[in-house]
């Protein structure tokens, strides 16, 4: 029998190996230590205990496995999670509505994905629609863009600018044509976030060529010192309303549970609108003993207060450990260090088969020249192993 193969989405083929995948390629062949203890630095995923509070909530809910879940999310979900909004960026209790401006996910990666679909157009002022992506950047950002039909345009992050991408130096004719613009705040590697004057600039942008403006805050409560500003209190800082935006909030960095994929959408409720209608139809939602828990999780600040003091101290005995290496620097928010270290792919094959360390090469999260020289170093293992490995790496660096 002749087999046909059956066609499939093109756009597919556009779609990169995700950053996982080139390291496991990269380090297959290179066998590491045999007595040394695996230490994983290259994956952003909580090893903080999350809080005990929650299993009592998921026994106690157990009728709940047993029914749908409302797609869009409880209300008393979507109050708390408001509420929480309101905390921690010191909004005033009628800046949201918890009926129009905020959506329920499972997980922000599902929504940072299928916001392109529902909101980028088959054309732009008559012509291929772009989507702008700062570099380096979340994979998902350009699997989005591409799986809905546009153009991506990666837009540069660099040391001297504090590592804020300049979407204002894109061309003209690029930005008339620009549909959505992603942006993450602290951002994934290099810790960044906007100030206000960066905020304004952005904003009026998005809205001068009418795009969505993207922003990406599952790092927005994990930081050292100060808290990051985010786009919904940048709003109500330069007393403007929330046309154009849509923010993006997890509870998997911020309470350690990863594993319940819960966040949610905030913003412009005609943008919010159209994307429920999307939802409707080709999303999952969180079961119900899950948004029990998420609820519980958004109207406690206790436990978050705690894994920040955490990461505090990990970035403490990085910055003690690198204090003489020129190119380690405290970022605004997150758990990860961007490290320049001349030649980041070397450095992450020497760190496995001399240690057993596993970090990311800065080139698997971009095609900048410049971030071939970095490594991305997630500092989410406990403090003990934490300490051991960047005193390995420090090592190694010595070498070098």
């Amino acid at each position: 029998m002749n087999y046909k193969l059956i066609n499939i989405n093109e756009n597919l083929s556009l779609l990169n190996d995700y950053p996982f995948q080139r390291l496991n390629n990269l380090l297959k062949n290179i066998p590491p230590p045999n007595n040394a203890k695996e230490i994983i630095l290259s994956i952003g995923e909580p090893k903080h205990k999350p809080p005990n509070f929650i299993k009592n909530i998921i026994n106690k809910n157990y009728s709940g496995w047993a029914k749908y879940p409302p797609t869009l999310g409880m209300e008393k979900l979507n109050i708390a999670s408001i509420n929480w909004l309101n905390r921690r960026f010191n909004l005033s209790k009628k800046f949201l509505n918890h009926k129009d401006n905020i959506v329920q996910l499972a997980g922000t990666r599902e929504g940072l994905f299928n916001i392109a679909l529902a909101l980028n157009p088959s054309k732009k002022n008559n012509a291929k629609p772009v989507i702008l992506i700062p570099e380096p950047f979340y994979q998902v950002y350009a699997g989005a863009c591409r799986i809905s039909g546009a153009e991506p345009i990666f837009v540069g992050s660099f040391k001297e600018n504090n590592f804020i991408p300049s979407f204002s130096s894109i061309e003209k004719k690029i930005l008339k044509r620009t549909s959505l613009i992603y942006v993450c705040s602290p951002s994934n590697p290099e810790g960044s976030a906007l100030n206000l004057t960066e905020w304004k600039n952005l904003i009026s942008l998005a809205r001068r060529y009418n795009a969505a403006l993207i922003v990406d805050e599952c790092y927005t409560d994990i930081y050292i010192k100060n808290k990051p500003l985010g786009v919904l209190e940048a709003c109500k800082k330069l007393n403007t309303d929330l046309s154009n935006i849509i923010s993006f909030h997890s509870l998997s960095k911020r309470s350690n549970v990863p594993g319940i994929r819960s966040g949610f959408a905030v913003g412009d409720k005609h943008l919010i609108q159209n994307f429920k209608k999307l939802r409707h139809y080709c999303a999952g939602q969180q079961p119900l003993p899950i948004q029990e828990v998420a609820t519980a999780l958004w109207n406690d600040d206790v436990h978050s207060d705690k894994n920040r003091k955490l990461y505090a101290k990990k970035f403490q005995l990085a910055r003690e450990i690198f204090k003489n290496n020129k190119d380690f620097y405290m970022p605004d928010g997150g758990f990860y260090i961007w490290l320049k270290v001349g030649n980041g792919e070397k450095i992450t094959k020497e760190l496995w088969k001399q240690k057993k360390i596993k970090v990311m090469p800065g080139a698997f999260l971009s095609k900048l020249h410049s971030s071939k020289a970095y490594i991305r170093i997630a500092l989410v293992s406990n403090i003990k192993d934490t300490k051991s490995a960047l005193k390995d790496i420090s090592d190694i660096l010595s070498k070098f």
